[in-house]
């Protein structure tokens, strides 16, 4: 019989590796849909979440690796290809908010990892846990009583876009389009 503490640390590193893969794999989805939207319409920059990664960094990392890797043809399943876009990835646990935050070098003229996570961190009073010009990460811990990742989470993704709008980083509506009218002669009648 193997002692229980063993079996425990065994079990632990299993565990934690199905957490890897299930980040992993959303991140490559994430990937496919952000490299997509990049593709039709112009998308640089984006936000989003990522549930499986459960506001642990190190599963963030892997979800973020994941989007940013390059399609491999030969897959069955399509994963990753937004390396192009430069992305802030949100994802909540009972302990704490994490953040990451990915600026491709061809973007960097445009935007700071590190200023993007800072400001996006100012308005919860979240911690930077590393920053530079292309990749930065946070963390919002969770107190119990006034901090709650959840809540965090919304109003980080909320601080992330307003800080990419105002920089006109990140495509908005344009009302025009719902009043196009065709030209007369276009043999389209109203």
């Amino acid at each position: 019989r193997r002692p229980r503490a063993a079996l425990s640390e065994r079990q632990k590193v299993m565990a934690d590796q199905k957490k890897l893969k299930a980040a992993i794999k959303e991140g490559g989805k994430k990937g496919v849909e952000l490299a997509g939207c990049a593709d039709m319409g112009g998308l640089e920059f984006f936000t989003t979440q990522i549930e499986t990664a459960e506001g642990d960094l190190t599963l963030l990392k892997g979800a973020m690796d994941a989007a940013n890797k390059e399609v491999d043809p030969a897959d069955e399943e399509a994963k990753g290809g937004s390396g192009m876009v430069g992305k802030m990835l949100l994802s909540s646990g009972d302990k704490q908010l994490a953040l990451l935050c990915y600026v491709p070098a061809e973007k960097k003229d445009k935007v700071k990892a590190e200023d993007w996570m800072k400001a996006v961190l100012a308005g919860v009073k979240g911690e930077l846990v590393e920053g530079g010009a292309l990749t930065a990460s946070g963390r919002v811990p969770a107190d119990g009583n006034e901090r709650f990742p959840l809540k965090d989470k919304d109003a980080c993704q909320s601080a992330s876009v307003a800080w990419l709008k105002e920089r006109g980083l990140f495509p908005q509506a344009n009302d025009d389009d719902d009043d196009w009218v065709p030209p007369e002669d276009s043999g389209v009648e109203w």
